[in-house]
C-alpha cells in the first residue's frame, strides 16, 4: 500500500524551481535528489514548463548553482521533445541552458518552425541572438524542406 501511495505520490508531483525570474515546473513518476552534486533527477513520464519553454523526455537532470536557487543546466534524454516559442524539436537528446538561452539536441534530431521541417544529427541554438547550426555526419546529411507562402 505505501509502495502504491508513493507511486501516486511521485506521479503528480510538481516541483517549482526559480529560473530566470519565472517558475519552471515539472511533473514526473519518480524523483532522484542528490544534495551534494545538486542536482535533481527526474525519470518516467517527465514534463517540464515554465512560461516558454515545454520539454518532455523520459528521463531530465537538473543542475542548480550552489545555493541550489538558480537552475544552470536542464538535461533531458530519451525521447526528448522541446517546445519554445514557434519552434519544436524532437531528438534523443536534448540539453538547455536558462542563462544563456542555448539549446542544443543530439541524435535524430527533427526541428519544426512554421511550416518548415529539417532534419540533422545535431542541432546548436543561440535563442537570444538567433543564431542556430545544424549539422549531421557525411552518411546522414542535414534535410531542409521549407514551404514557401
Amino acid at each position: 500500500m505505501l509502495k502504491y501511495f508513493l507511486y501516486i505520490f511521485l506521479s503528480i508531483l510538481i516541483l517549482i524551481i526559480p529560473a530566470q525570474s519565472s517558475e519552471l515546473k515539472i511533473i514526473s513518476d519518480i524523483l532522484e535528489v542528490d544534495r551534494i552534486k545538486n542536482l535533481s533527477k527526474f525519470s518516467g513520464n517527465v514534463y517540464a514548463q515554465n512560461d516558454n519553454l515545454e520539454i518532455w523526455s523520459d528521463e531530465m537532470i537538473i543542475s542548480f548553482n550552489e545555493d541550489e536557487d538558480k537552475v544552470n543546466r536542464i538535461n533531458a534524454k530519451k525521447k526528448v521533445k522541446i517546445i519554445k516559442e514557434n519552434f519544436t524539436g524532437t531528438g534523443d537528446k536534448g540539453v538547455y541552458y536558462p542563462d544563456s538561452d542555448i539549446l542544443t539536441m543530439r541524435g535524430n534530431v527533427e526541428v519544426f518552425e512554421n511550416d518548415n521541417i529539417i532534419k540533422c544529427d545535431e542541432l546548436y541554438m543561440d535563442i537570444k541572438n538567433s543564431v542556430s547550426i545544424m549539422s549531421s555526419d557525411s552518411a546522414n546529411r542535414v534535410e531542409a524542406y521549407i514551404i514557401n507562402n
